[in-house]
């Protein structure tokens, strides 16, 4: 099968939770806070891939499968996923939360800290989503691979926006965190080969 095709797919794929949050709205079916189930499920996706992003390496020096679509490619796809998706989150806390006002935007992030957390993983994000190409790779030398490691602060950040918010029930930001935690001692220690 084509490069391309298998790109088209996993892109796909990567999309599907957007596309059935989208039928949801659509056919009124998000619930009774609709902006409410909007932003956290952008939110939850755009933890999600950068976990999975950040798997890509542990998974390499596990198990050494040989990948449907490339690794690089595979670890890219869902980097820009995680980009698109912390976008959308934006975006709609932009504008259904604040009907556009930069003002009462600006006015509530001073007000609510873990706002403020969350702008700064995604500013963070994108000078990581324009490099993300072989082009900014060549361009970019030794530095790239440094630039790129702020992928570790982004989705700490992340899960620390998401722990500010939701403040009681800490469960699933812990979850989260202790994944990312293991992931993080994964990439530190050569790990024994599993196949």
């Amino acid at each position: 099968m084509p490069l391309f095709i298998k790109l088209f797919i996993v892109s796909l794929i990567c999309a599907l939770p957007a596309g059935l949050l989208t039928f949801d709205l659509l056919t009124d079916n998000l619930g009774a806070n609709p902006v409410e189930t909007l932003e956290h499920t952008t939110g939850d996706w755009t933890i999600y891939f950068l976990l999975l992003t950040l798997s890509i390496t542990p998974i390499q020096k596990l198990f050494s499968p040989k990948w449907w679509l490339p690794m690089h490619l595979t670890r890219r796809v869902l980097g820009l996923s995680a980009f698109v998706y912390a976008l959308l989150h934006l975006a709609i806390y932009f504008v259904f939360d604040m009907s556009v006002d930069l003002n009462e935007a600006l006015t509530d992030i001073a007000e609510r800290p873990f706002i403020l957390i969350g702008m700064l993983a995604l500013f963070l994000l994108i000078p990581l989503a324009i490099t993300s190409t072989q082009g900014w790779q060549r361009r970019l030398k030794r530095h790239w691979q440094t630039l790129h490691k702020l992928v570790y602060l982004i989705t700490f950040l992340g899960i620390l926006h998401y722990a500010l918010l939701v403040k009681a029930d800490l469960f699933m930001p812990l979850l989260y965190m202790t994944l990312f935690g293991i992931l993080m001692l994964m990439r530190q220690f050569k790990l024994p080969r599993l196949r």
